[in-house]
């Protein structure tokens, strides 16, 4: 065969070059961006992790307690419609107790107490409060067959009572401090609410102070107490529930108030903590 002169054997080389050039250059082209855009994919994505927000909670009434080994209540129930209503903040359980609770918030160990009251001995440190979340009230309960429950509610301070260590009565002007309340009232101090109630059982002291949640999930657990303990008419005291943020905390005020406002909005606060109380009626 007749060779081609060498001028088109060039053009036609030429033509053979540039669309694999082109080719090259466009699949050069594709991995850059394909490279960006997974890059600036995982940029987003990290934007968009939630910001964690520890929760303190300590052992009081249905608000935060142990069931079978497992932290039970209000407040890790809280924290999962918290969770499951929005997805900015990952709101974490951080267990303290009723006297650490103040150095947490104020160390930045927790960036909140969920349903607390303000007037808890918050005082003397710089934090903020949300706005109410839930109300709960303290009772004064003693024993049925004592006959003599009407006499022992109508003079508190006059009988020895049973009381939680760190927790704040309206009876003592919400005034928690252990030295105090020995000095100006005839109190034995227990850790918790189930201690109280066994005290009181046992006849330790005549009058015993807890929550009225604590005393509907006892009367939901244990058959025929209801009809073992008088409950006073009056309660030692009423209050609003609300949230105590620390002045580092990673959720803002204002932001964590109009969750809570939202979240209220729709009922299910309010019925998650009747759903606690269900017992105290009937």
């Amino acid at each position: 065969m007749v060779g081609m002169p060498l001028p088109f054997v060039s053009k036609f080389r030429g033509s053979i070059l540039i669309p694999t050039r082109l080719a090259r250059n466009a699949a050069l082209s594709g991995f850059v961006l394909g490279m960006l855009l997974v890059l600036s994919g995982g940029v987003v994505a990290k934007a968009h992790e939630p910001i964690p927000v520890k929760v303190g909670a300590y052992e009081y009434g249905v608000v935060y307690f142990y069931q079978d080994g497992e932290p039970r209540g209000m407040a890790p129930s809280l924290i999962d419609l918290l969770n499951d209503f929005q997805d900015e903040y990952a709101f974490e359980l951080s267990e303290t107790s009723s006297r650490r609770r103040y150095q947490a918030v104020v160390d930045g160990e927790v960036d909140l107490v969920l349903l607390e009251s303000s007037k808890w001995d918050w005082e003397n440190y710089d934090v903020r409060f949300s706005g109410p979340i839930v109300q709960e009230e303290d009772l004064y309960v003693a024993l049925a067959d004592r006959g003599n429950a009407e006499a022992l509610f109508s003079d508190i301070a006059s009988y020895p009572m049973l009381c939680v260590l760190g927790f704040h009565y309206g009876f003592a002007d919400f005034n928690a401090d252990p030295a105090y309340l020995r000095q100006n009232f005839d109190v034995l101090l227990r850790y918790n609410e189930k201690e109280v109630l066994a005290g009181l059982l046992a006849g330790e002291a005549p009058i015993g102070v807890v929550s009225a949640g604590f005393l509907a999930a006892q009367f939901g657990e244990i058959p025929g107490l209801r009809n073992s303990l008088v409950i006073a008419d009056q309660p030692d005291a009423t209050y609003d529930l609300v949230s105590v943020l620390s002045e580092r905390s990673t959720i803002p005020l204002e932001r964590f108030n109009q969750l809570v406002s939202e979240l209220r909005a729709t009922g299910e606060v309010e019925r998650l903590w009747q759903q606690f109380r269900a017992g105290l009626a009937g």
